[in-house]
């Protein structure tokens, strides 16, 4: 009975206290995945570094897996979905390109080992049909929602886009910027700040012009 009395405790305060665990949790994982890497990082690790039983873990996310995707969801994928949004709604006129400068250079300075582990799951994932295509959905999510801003700014425009593949152009932008990301992580010199931004507006002048 008095065991059967702490768990009561522990899952009310849980429920009560249900966001703050939630954030609590993702911080803890975030130091945990940090020093041990996806792979070593295991669930007990991250319930002890945030101050909770294992079952806390489990009441707020399935497993170590969609504990991950909640952190790059949350604070990689969500900042870059609002900054399409941004895109979308923007006058065609507005110059975006400081603004995707800007989202670069501050996801790195602090997402920095969150940018590492999404390097380690993808090539995880490419070895494990099952993590692939959870990856390759969250991917394809991004690029219909960057396919979707482009259409939305070229059609403001007044501009005929049906020859235009939007989708593709995409996957070209969210292949560059996966591609600097990278590479300044290993050589911040070689990838300066602003070249995300200047190379994006540079290619969405070409698509006006084709768009023409």
């Amino acid at each position: 009975m008095p065991a059967v009395s702490r768990l009561d405790r522990r899952t009310r305060a849980a429920r009560a206290q249900a966001r703050d665990g939630r954030e609590a949790l993702l911080a803890a994982a975030e130091r945990v995945f940090a020093r041990r890497g996806y792979r070593d990082a295991s669930v007990d690790e991250i319930a002890g570094e945030a101050g909770f039983s294992k079952g806390a873990v489990y009441w707020h996310f399935a497993g170590k897996e969609d504990l991950f995707f909640a952190l790059v969801d949350e604070r990689i994928d969500r900042p870059v979905r609002e900054a399409i949004a941004e895109l979308e709604s923007a006058p065609p006129g507005e110059d975006m390109a400081e603004r995707a400068s800007a989202l670069f250079a501050g996801l790195l300075r602090r997402r920095r080992e969150l940018f590492l582990l999404d390097r380690e799951y993808w090539s995880l994932a490419m070895r494990d049909p099952r993590l692939c295509t959870r990856y390759a959905a969250r991917q394809r999510d991004l690029r219909r929602a960057l396919a979707a801003a482009l259409r939305a700014r070229v059609e403001h425009l007044g501009r005929p886009i049906a020859d235009v593949p939007l989708e593709e152009i995409a996957t070209a932008l969210l292949g560059l910027a996966h591609g600097l990301t990278h590479d300044r992580l290993v050589d911040p010199d070689a990838v300066p700040e602003h070249i995300l931004g200047d190379t994006f507006a540079l290619i969405y002048a070409g698509l006006v012009a084709r768009a023409s």
